[in-house]
């Protein structure tokens, strides 16, 4: 039902990219003495494009000869194809860059759960339920 609404969906959606980013960033850490290896990257969270993909209509396929509208899957990961700075073996992962972009992610992941805890509590405040 929470779902439903658009605050809900956009933390959710945040809260999905920042955990996708996570993961992809922590691969780079774990490949930093990999030869020939280039760094990844999650497609940075867009807010327009959010807004955008809410407010559309979903697409009817009434007819067998429709088309069905691809799956959404904003969610992108891209290779840098040339980093900052890299190994003589090619390997082109900074450990301090990595650490910033997970500490990043991280500050975006927890502002994503406070707005959905506080919508949360808003609601719940309206509903006349105060407790737990």
């Amino acid at each position: 039902m929470l779902d439903q609404l658009t605050i809900f969906k956009m933390a959710r959606a945040r809260m999905d990219w920042a955990a996708q980013r996570q993961e992809v960033l922590a691969g780079n850490v774990a490949n930093a003495n990999t030869p020939r290896y280039l760094p990844k990257d999650v497609k940075k969270f867009d807010f327009k494009d959010m807004l955008a993909e809410v407010q559309a209509p979903p697409l009817a396929t009434t007819q067998p000869q429709h088309i069905a509208a691809p799956a959404s899957n904003s969610l992108v990961v891209e290779t840098m194809r040339k980093p900052f700075e890299s190994t003589p073996n090619g390997n082109g992962v900074i450990l301090e860059e990595q650490m910033a972009k997970i500490n990043d992610t991280k500050g975006a992941h927890n502002m994503a759960a406070d707005i959905y805890q506080k919508n949360l509590k808003m609601m719940r405040l309206a509903l006349g339920r105060t407790g737990v």
